[in-house]
This record gives structure tokens, sequence and C-alpha cells, in this order.
């Protein structure tokens, strides 16, 4: 693709509303990577669901507002809007994800075929893949895509919402793949390999033919794992207010990045100091500062 043009970046999943004590944020990691990617400038569309209610309007209203394409957002008239009620411990989160909800009922649509053949790169997880209507959109989506999408699986285990039978689909289809130290271990269980961490993310990336295993590590910065080795870059510390969305500005700077035709060393740099200014946020969405952004509404496209 045109390096200068903007790309059509397309998340595939869960949008919903994070009820905190002082109030609630829009989330979902899928959302949450929707907006940083609208954020920074790219084509950022959404495919999830919300219910015929004032949360899913507010929803809708909130990923406009951040220039997220919502044609793709279904409503759905016999499920509500997803919640979570959050509660946060030196500002980590915990999460009560309430089952039944829109996004557990993702339909296919015709034109999904043709936004799947057109995305540069797409990005999805396995909490989404919860409920079998979901699973099988979000599958036949991304199996819908080219060799040259970049096609992301987000690992985020959430209560008991994920298994081995996701896992092995959903690496099958992802040629990269991002984690973080604490759920390597619980992955290493459903797929099998060596209990040393850097041997195990090498061998999953031959395993499944991936391009790169990205091991998000926080303050720490972030290990990458590709054909040619290890590509490591520390992070900085940060005044943490609130952890939640930053492994989703991670992500979409990371994928951003890579589509802009940064070297992967560079883009796990900005990903890093994105993930860590979005940890100074009381929202894992907020408006980013114009020095993030990589490309204006009026590029090529």
């Amino acid at each position: 693709m045109n390096k200068n043009a903007r790309p059509l970046i397309v998340a595939l999943g869960e949008v919903l509303w994070d009820i905190f004590p002082t109030g609630r944020h829009l989330g979902g990691a899928p959302a949450n990577f929707a907006v940083h990617c609208a954020e920074l400038g790219a084509r950022s569309v959404l495919v999830s669901g919300v219910g015929h209610d004032d949360l899913g309007r507010q929803a809708v209203s909130a990923l406009s507002e951040h220039g997220v394409d919502t044609r793709w957002v279904q409503v759905e008239e016999r499920h509500p809007t997803g919640t979570v009620p959050v509660t946060l411990v030196d500002g980590q989160p915990s999460y009560e994800i309430v089952e039944g909800v829109a996004w557990d009922h993702i339909l296919w649509q015709e034109d999904f075929e043709a936004l799947a053949k057109t995305a540069n790169a797409i990005c999805f997880g396995s909490l989404a893949q919860r409920s079998p209507q979901s699973r099988e959109t979000i599958q036949r989506f991304v199996d819908a895509t080219t060799q040259q999408c970049l096609r992301v699986l987000d690992v985020n285990f959430r209560q008991h919402y994920h298994s081995s039978a996701v896992f092995l689909q959903s690496l099958a289809l992802a040629n990269v793949v991002k984690l973080n130290e604490d759920e390597v271990a619980l992955l290493r269980l459903y797929v099998g390999g060596s209990m040393d961490r850097d041997v195990f993310l090498h061998e999953l990336r031959a395993r499944f033919n991936l391009d790169w295993v990205i091991l998000t590590l926080g303050a720490l910065g972030c290990c990458v794992f590709g054909e040619n080795g290890v590509v490591s870059v520390p992070g900085t510390s940060q005044d943490v207010v609130n952890t939640v969305g930053a492994g989703d500005a991670f992500t979409a700077a990371f994928v951003c990045h890579y589509l802009k035709g940064e070297a992967v060393a560079m883009g796990a740099q900005y990903a890093n100091a994105l993930g860590g200014y979005v940890t100074t946020q009381e929202s894992g969405t907020p408006h980013l500062p114009n020095d993030f952004c990589i490309w204006s509404n009026d590029a090529n496209t």
C-alpha cells in the first residue's frame, strides 16, 4: 500500500461501557483499539453490536466523535448494550463482564466480505468469541481477508470466557499475536510448549507461522519475537492513573506504524509511548495530543 495513504483498519468484537466507581467510560478492547487507530489518523472501522437503548446510542455517538466508522455496528433489538463493572486496585483493573449482550450476537452481513478484502489490518480477540454467533462471524471475517492483511490476535483472558479450541482456531487465522506476561502461562496451558517464556514464544511463532509475537511488559517496555530473533524495546515509568486501554493503545500504535512503513523497533517504541500515555489518563480512550497523529484526515486514500 501507499505508505502516505490512510490505511483501512478493522476491529472486530466487543464495544461496551466500563462502569467505574467514578462513572462510566467507553470500553471493550476492539472498541478501544478502533478509537486509537482513528485518533492516529487511520480509517478505522468497528464491527460490533449495541442494544436498541440509550447506552447503545451513546456508544455509537462516542465512537463517531473519535472518528470511528460505525456503519457496521449492528443494533440488536433483543439484547442490551454491554456493560462491565470495573474495580481498580492500585490502578490495576478487575472486571465483571455481563453476559447475553448485543456484542454476543454479531451477525454476518454480505457487505462484510468486501470490507474484509479491502482491510489493510484487522484486530480480533478471544472475549468476543465466547458466543457461537459472534465467534462464527469473527472467524469468517478474518478468513475473508487477503494474504497482505495484517491479522492481529489480541490475547485477552477474561473470567472464564476462553478455551483451547478458540485459541487454536484464532492462532491459525492470525499472523501477529499480542499478549502480556500474565497471559503467557494460560496460553501455554491451552497450546502446549516450553516452560521457558522466550523459548515458548519463539515456538509459538514458528508453530503457527506468525510474523511476530509481541509481548508487552508494562513499564519495562516490550519484546517482539520475529523470524530473525527478538527486538527488545525499553519502556518508561509513568504516573499511572488507570491501565485500562493501554494495551489496546499499544496495539493500535504498533499496527499503524507498521502500515506506515516503520521498522519493527521504531513501531514498538511508538507503541510503548502511546500505551504509557494512556495509563496517565482516566479514560482508556482519551483524545490524543497531535504529536501522536500519523496521518491527517486529508491524506491520500
